[in-house]
């Protein structure tokens, strides 16, 4: 797969005023034709961060994407001779350059889907801009509001708050009554979480919440928080933190005096709590895919992970190789690779459901479903606690 990582920042930067202007006068005069079959070569361009803080997400999701490109061709699940294209492009975790590229990518005529951003802000500006053109974007992660807004937008990770549920159940299971919640307020998935989600969640299950703590993306000191969340003594404490904050929140905490449980997310998964070293150990959290999961669907696919990358998947990986095949999936449904042939076949199969390495994969509208499963870190290796 062409990884295109470009020093294109700048020029992309400058361009974004002109290209939403484009984006708003409609290229359809671009856009192929439907009913023109499927095409020998079909491209796609993803736009997500390979570098910056959430580069473990666009990362994974570009391998989980190249591992599903090599099998499809492979196998010529789309006919014989047809090839999926797939190029990378880094937004590097900047709003404008995410839209510019985003807009670069769609007045390409050849380009038929976008495979978008991991983070919600990125996503929700790039939104209206291929609504405008007409083109299907899939996007992974960004699990905020302000994504999927129309016929041309597509997520195929499940919001964190459709199986977060998870957590919640297991500590009222074990008695952990009294619950603090230190979560990033700048990034929308969790902060929706933290302030409307999870405190549902909790009064279901049982919880009082003592201690709700915001903080920023920016925040890398977290002594404050920690000394008021270890005077609260509370049972648990719910970390809603990117990966590298959560292990300095979790290390302050402990020298804090915290000693109950810790409940992460996603970005946690994967084996990322080990940077947190013994504080994070019993450690759990929700993920809506686990490569320690057993069933045949998960086994294949971190099998061939494994084989073609060296390591275990991480949750993004398994989004990543599900949303290239949902649009596989669309194109030999619709039979039609054109723009507008694989937003009906996305459609078409998001009525319909699949398998893949999430498991049994359904949709509301055009946002994806999966069941979840809760996790634990023992220090060494996550495994499954309750599905």
């Amino acid at each position: 797969m062409n990884w295109t990582l470009t020093c294109r920042k700048a020029a992309a930067l400058m361009m974004v005023p002109a290209m939403l202007a484009l984006a708003g006068c409609g290229a359809a005069a671009t856009t192929e034709a439907a009913g023109a079959g499927i095409a020998d070569e079909i491209k796609m361009v993803g736009v997500r961060d390979l570098t910056g803080p959430v580069a473990y997400a666009g990362v994974g999701a570009a391998r989980g994407a190249e591992l599903a490109v090599k099998e499809i061709n492979g196998q010529e699940y789309l006919g014989e001779g047809v090839s999926l294209v797939l190029d990378e492009i880094d937004s590097a975790g900047a709003i404008e350059r995410a839209a510019a590229e985003v807009t670069r990518a769609l007045s390409d005529k050849d380009v038929s889907v976008v495979l978008g951003p991991v983070q919600g802000q990125q996503s929700a500006a790039v939104a209206p801009i291929v609504e405008a053109q007409k083109v299907p974007v899939v996007f992974t992660q960004s699990a905020s509001d302000g994504v999927v807004i129309g016929d041309y937008t597509f997520r195929a990770t499940a919001p964190m708050h459709t199986f977060y549920g998870h957590a919640a159940e297991f500590l009222g299971k074990e008695g952990l009554k009294d619950v603090a919640v230190l979560y990033n307020s700048t990034y929308p998935t969790l902060a929706e979480l933290a302030e409307t989600h999870f405190p549902a969640m909790a009064e279901k299950a049982g919880l009082n919440i003592v201690e709700s703590i915001p903080v920023q993306s920016t925040t890398q000191d977290f002594t404050s928080p920690a000394q008021q969340i270890a005077q609260k003594a509370p049972d648990a404490v719910v970390v809603l933190l990117l990966s590298s904050q959560s292990v300095t929140a979790m290390t302050q905490l402990r020298q804090a005096g915290y000693e109950g449980q810790f409940v992460g997310n996603t970005n946690n998964a994967g084996g990322n709590a080990a940077q947190a070293g013994q504080h994070a150990v019993g450690m759990v959290y929700p993920v809506d895919f686990s490569a320690a999961q057993t069933e045949p669907h998960a086994r294949k696919f971190v099998d061939s992970y494994r084989k073609e990358f060296g390591e275990l998947p991480q949750t993004y990986a398994a989004e990543g190789y599900d949303a290239v095949w949902w649009i596989a999936h669309a194109i030999k449904a619709s039979g039609d690779s054109s723009r507008e042939g694989i937003r009906d076949g996305l459609e078409q199969i998001a009525r319909e459901g699949f398998t893949g390495a999430m498991g049994d994969i359904t949709f509301e509208g055009n946002d994806m479903r999966v069941p979840g499963v809760l996790a634990r870190w023992d220090g060494k290796q996550e495994s499954i606690i309750s599905d």
